[in-house]
């Protein structure tokens, strides 16, 4: 982040404003907008005229000092052009793109995933991570093993189980509490774990080292599903078409022709849309009509009609059609019907004469119709469909006739599995609402169906024509889930498309409940896999039972508690060793968490270190701290964390190990090092004007707290419940703005309470930092070291070197003042660089001093065969904390002077190493 300091103002008493930005030119854009209203001016730290950067755009768009001041003046913005504003809005617009939008990093991030879910705060879930380091798992973790092939379902006495392999990381582990979401697999009916060691698989024939319930029977094999079947309903095909024979009644509308079918088998409206196209099929039909003998009236006045006293004689006759009338003494003879006004009466065109018959026939000769041919369906409706046609002439009664949906089979579609090394073909059946017929009772129902593979060309997928039929069936008399799963090895190896039928048919004629739906679930093409073992990987095997709350959620959720196993430094050997390939070789190695036993394996591993363990690690240093560790809290000595990046370098890697257990990692002398953070009684170097650079030294001080923050908020990994928990202080509350904390490794509610009042302690006392340029001397200084530096940046300071010793007498380079009733001391240096500090009193000058007891080694007065003059710091021992430091960073880059960066040295930051540790309970909640 970037310090903006802006006066809106400079000649007004106006409390300047701070802001935390990432992009000076996208702040800039964001605080003034399109437009300037006033004029700026833009420095890089404090103004100045070599730190005006108002009109070099480029400087803006870097951005790359820590802390800018802008000042700004009312009325015209002269100091920029409407150029130079436009080039930074610009441009701001693509910083600003680039903040948000991570840049890629190629090619190292092709096809990569995220990072291990180990490490997640969210989404822990098995995961395939393509591409990806395989876990480095150190210490003791949650683990969340990677997917290594992905997962299958198969049925097994009508329950669904599924089937995983997992890496849970490189190396070899001791797993416990292996669970299925928050479930022992133990737990699980059914539900089987084998864990193997590196080197060793299912495939390998090798015994698994840890055995979860029954033995796992099947080889890790590839497994992939098609997508394209996802619970299909098999639907027979009396289901899905109409009867090949069957009723129907054909009526002409002008609204469109309309079928109707007589027995709902299935009914119309639950297998045709509107679109489809329907064929029909029916012999001629002779839509001829004749009455039976009735009563009937001849009306001649008015219109012309007969009326058949409800006798429903003139039924099959409508308007417009052409009948014979017998039967009368006058009125005999062919009519045309003008008009039907009701179903009892008919008027005629012609004239007629006034009588009434008893024997009357009325008849209605029409040629044979025939409707067979193709139609679009218009409309649908219960047992009925309107065809967009009005062809048909005459209406025919119920006749038998065959109606069939264009296209429409039983059989699914063809579905491809392109795999070249396929062996095999899976499937899985299932009837989720179970088999059964009732009609009072239960009783079985039996689905038969067929699987047919053909086997394709393997480079165009051409079908061959060479196709393998299985055939299955799923019975029952129950509600609950039938399903199998049916595993067939075909005679070729390569692609293949599949397709499936259901060939029962439903029975309509049950005079219950019939419940025989099943579907299509999952097809799988298996590829057998042929690696006996995976190298240096732990895995894990498990069968795990779907159950609804398993079901429920999509995601795998396999996981264990995993602690990494590795040879142990006893302070002069390690109890095993491996080979670089990993493999152990000989001795024993446990589970352990300590840093000289992860520091040693990490160095050594040659996909991470590759270094030679004797030459460049100094373990006996190494053992030593972890002694010190041990013996100020167990806890505080060790590392637990996942490390899961590609991007990490074997020296990050150490300091990450060494800043978990209060340590600095350095190198001395060519050996890695660690250098323990702990209370110092004592300092181990002092440095005055004389052994350091002139004018070359800074101090900072800070009246308030780092970036005005107040507070800690600790967040670690706890082990009872192995998610991320916070620990915020001060715990009263009594803060504004909390400076957040997460150190990688750390699992113990004691080592992140040390830690997290280690860093608030720090943030509250923390107020000065020095940066000094000294000599040579400073080479054998480590991190974490306390030194005693004068501050030379102050007008007068009492140190330098030693001129002269009579008795006990000291005749210093310059002349020091006693404040009135304060002890005062005086410190010298010895010759390997250690300090001693002895009282002392006025002498007989200003620049003399009297000890007050014998030095420990002979003090050099003289240049020579000694070396160089002994140095010393004078002052009152009240002030003397004042010149104590905390070393953090020794730059000998220079080869005359080597730079320090420390901080103040305060005893407060240690103040709660040895406090007892508060219940976990009252500090989480």
């Amino acid at each position: 982040m970037i310090r903006v300091t802006l006066y809106a103002h400079p000649l007004a008493p106006v409390a300047q404003q701070v802001f935390e930005v990432p992009s000076l030119a996208a702040w800039l854009l964001g605080h003034y907008g399109e437009t300037l209203t006033v004029g700026v001016q833009i420095f890089q730290g404090e103004p100045s005229l070599d730190s005006d950067i108002s009109s070099d755009v480029a400087a803006i768009l870097a951005g790359d000092c820590p802390a800018y001041t802008v000042l700004q003046t009312p009325g015209d913005p002269a100091s920029w052009t409407l150029a130079t504003w436009l080039m930074i809005g610009a441009a701001a617009v693509s910083v600003t793109a680039i903040l948000l939008i991570p840049k890629p990093v190629m090619p190292g991030n092709i096809n990569r995933t995220q990072s291990s879910p180990n490490n997640a705060l969210s989404s822990r879930e098995n995961q395939v991570r393509l591409l990806e380091r395989v876990e480095d798992i150190y210490g003791t973790v949650k683990s969340i093993p990677s997917l290594m092939m992905p997962t299958y379902n198969k049925y097994i006495g009508h329950k669904k189980f599924e089937y995983g392999y997992y890496c849970v990381g490189r190396g070899y582990y001791a797993l416990a509490e292996l669970r299925d979401g928050d479930t022992l697999i133990a737990d699980i009916a059914g539900a089987s774990a084998s864990v193997y060691d590196p080197f060793t698989s299912p495939n390998s024939g090798h015994a698994p080292v840890l055995q979860v319930g029954d033995a796992i029977i099947d080889n890790v094999l590839t497994v992939k599903r098609a997508i394209e079947v996802d619970g299909i309903t098999l639907k027979a095909l009396n289901q899905v078409q109409l009867p090949a024979s069957a009723s129907y009644t054909f009526t002409p509308d002008a609204g469109g022709d309309i079928l109707t079918q007589s027995a709902k088998q299935p009914n119309i409206n639950a297998i045709t849309s509107v679109g489809d196209i329907v064929t029909i099929s029916m012999a001629p039909y002779d839509a001829s009509w004749t009455s039976p003998v009735s009563n009937v009236q001849a009306d001649a006045s008015g219109i012309n009609s007969f009326n058949d006293f409800g006798t429903d004689a003139f039924t099959g006759i409508n308007a417009g059609d052409t009948f014979t009338v017998t039967g009368f003494l006058y009125n005999n003879g062919t009519y045309v019907a003008a008009a039907k006004p009701s179903v009892n009466k008919i008027e005629v065109t012609g004239t007629l004469v006034n009588e009434t018959s008893s024997n009357a026939v009325f008849s209605k000769p029409v040629p044979a119709v025939n409707y067979s041919g193709s139609y679009a369906v218009a409309s649908v409706s219960d047992g009925s469909m309107r065809f967009t046609s009005v062809s048909w002439t005459e209406p025919v009664p119920e006749t038998a006739a065959a109606v069939q949906l264009a296209g429409v089979s039983a059989t699914t579609d063809w579905v491809t599995l392109p795999d070249t090394d396929r062996a095999e073909v899976w499937i899985n059946i299932t009837a989720p609402n179970g088999l059964f017929k009732d009609n009072g009772g239960k009783s079985v129902a039996s689905v038969n169906f067929t699987l047919e593979i053909e086997k394709l060309a393997a480079v165009s997928l051409a079908p061959t024509g060479i196709v393998e039929t299985v055939t299955g069936a799923l019975s029952g008399s129950v509600s609950d889930e039938r399903a199998d799963t049916i595993e067939h090895a075909t005679a070729w190896t390569g692609p293949a498309r599949v397709r499936m039928t259901r060939t029962t048919d439903y029975d309509y004629g049950w005079s219950g409940t019939v419940q025989d739906e099943i579907k299509w679930a999952d097809l799988y093409s298996v590829s057998p896999v042929t690696k006996n073992e995976f190298g240096n990987k732990t895995t894990i095997h498990t069968v795990t039972q779907a159950t609804a709350r398993a079901t429920a959620v999509k995601s795998r959720q396999v996981n264990c508690i995993a602690s990494r196993r590795l040879p142990i430094y006893n302070g002069s050997s390690y109890s095993g060793a491996f080979d670089a390939s990993g493999r152990l070789v000989s001795g024993t190695i446990e589970a352990t968490s300590r840093i000289c036993d992860i520091i040693p394996a990490v160095a050594q591993d040659p996909k991470i270190g590759a270094r030679d363990l004797y030459t460049e690690v100094d373990m006996a240093q190494i053992y030593g701290v972890q002694t010190l560790l041990n013996a100020w809290n167990p806890v505080c000595g060790q590392f637990n964390f996942t490390f899961d990046s590609d991007n990490i370098s074997f020296e990050e890697t150490i300091i990450s190990i060494a800043n978990a257990a209060f340590c600095i990692a350095y190198r001395q002398n060519g050996k890695i090092r660690l250098a323990f953070d702990r209370a110092q009684a004592s300092s181990t170097a002092l440095f005055t004007h004389r052994n350091k650079k002139p004018n070359a030294e800074t101090i900072t001080r800070k009246f308030a707290s780092d970036a005005e923050y107040d507070g800690v908020e600790f967040v670690y990994v706890d082990p009872d419940s192995n998610q991320s928990e916070t620990i915020t202080l001060p715990l009263s509350g009594a803060y504004t703005k909390l400076k957040k904390f997460e150190i990688a490794g750390i699992r113990s509610f004691s080592q992140a309470w040390l830690r997290a009042n280690r860093e608030y302690r720090k943030l509250i006392g923390q107020r000065i930092s020095i940066e000094t340029t000294t000599t040579l001397d400073a080479r054998s200084l480590l991190p974490n070291s306390r030194i005693d530096v004068v501050d030379n940046t102050r007008f007068k300071s009492f140190d330098g070197e030693v001129l002269g010793q009579a008795g006990l007498e000291l005749t210093l380079s310059q002349g020091v003042a006693f404040a009135p009733g304060l002890p005062h001391s005086i410190v010298l240096m010895r010759r390997d660089g250690s300090l001693q500090s002895i009282p002392v009193t006025a002498g007989s000058a200003a620049n003399k001093v009297i000890l007050q007891s014998l030095p420990t080694e002979a003090i050099t007065t003289q240049y020579g065969a000694d070396g160089i003059r002994t140095i010393y710091s004078f002052a009152a021992d009240s002030a003397r904390g004042a010149m104590a430091w905390l070393v953090q960073e020794i730059d000998i880059s220079d080869g005359q002077y080597c730079t320090v960066r420390a901080i103040n040295y305060s005893a407060s930051y240690y103040a709660a190493d040895y406090v007892a540790i508060p219940a976990k309970a009252s500090v989480i909640n």
